[in-house]
């Protein structure tokens, strides 16, 4: 019988460590360089929070997306983002991030209002981006961190989310999630071409011999 026992406790010791995340293999910082897979636009799937006070920020967006893009300063991209808030307005601008090494330090301006923000990328599925984003008060003091999984489509597979929420687990961050729409806002940049072209062709006359 007491062999018995000590089989059973074996077996349930070692079920207890295959369960066990491995997060040294989970959470792999991506280094950033002018060959970062980064660039392009992304679609903001699923994000997560460390401070419960943090959740009411999200729950007012429906969803959002970003490009980033390199710029003609080394170690600087630029961040062009688009919010669709609840009440169906959108929100959209322009940001740099400096990068160095795996983190990058971004300064958002937003209707008067300036945020801080301090981010770092870790390896993730193809076609994936997995940012951790550090929110900074003026005086220097964080104010929480988010962790957001954007994809070039939108779309996740389901064991792609798994590998997110553990991810998350890894990283402190609370079971809770915000998920993200897909009725996305129109690129302002592209809607005011149109408008510049037709001014411009309004404005040259045609030379007559």
């Amino acid at each position: 019988m007491a062999a018995q026992l000590v089989v059973a406790l074996l077996a349930l010791t070692s079920l207890g460590a295959a369960s066990e995340l491995d997060c040294k293999e989970l959470v792999k910082p991506l280094v950033l360089d002018s060959h970062s897979p980064i660039y392009g636009k992304w679609v903001l799937h699923v994000g997560s929070w460390d401070q419960p006070g943090l959740k009411s920020d999200l729950a007012t967006v429906k969803s959002s997306w970003v490009e980033l893009s390199p710029s003609s300063d080394h170690g600087v991209i630029t961040l062009y983002w688009a919010d669709r808030l609840q009440e169906d307005r959108c929100l959209q601008g322009t940001a740099n991030a400096t990068m160095s090494g795996m983190t990058s330090h971004t300064t958002f301006n937003i209707n008067g209002h300036t945020s801080y923000h301090e981010g770092k990328y870790y390896e993730t599925c193809a076609d994936c981006l997995l940012s951790e984003d550090t929110t900074l008060l003026p005086d220097g003091e964080t104010k929480g961190r988010y962790l957001f999984l954007f994809t070039r489509t939108g779309n996740l597979e389901p064991s792609e989310l798994e590998t997110f929420k553990n991810q998350a687990e890894c990283l402190k961050f609370l079971p809770e999630y915000y998920y993200g729409g897909t009725d996305l806002c129109e690129d302002d940049r592209e809607t005011a071409k149109p408008a510049e072209n037709t001014e411009n062709a309004e404005t040259t006359e045609p030379t007559t011999q």
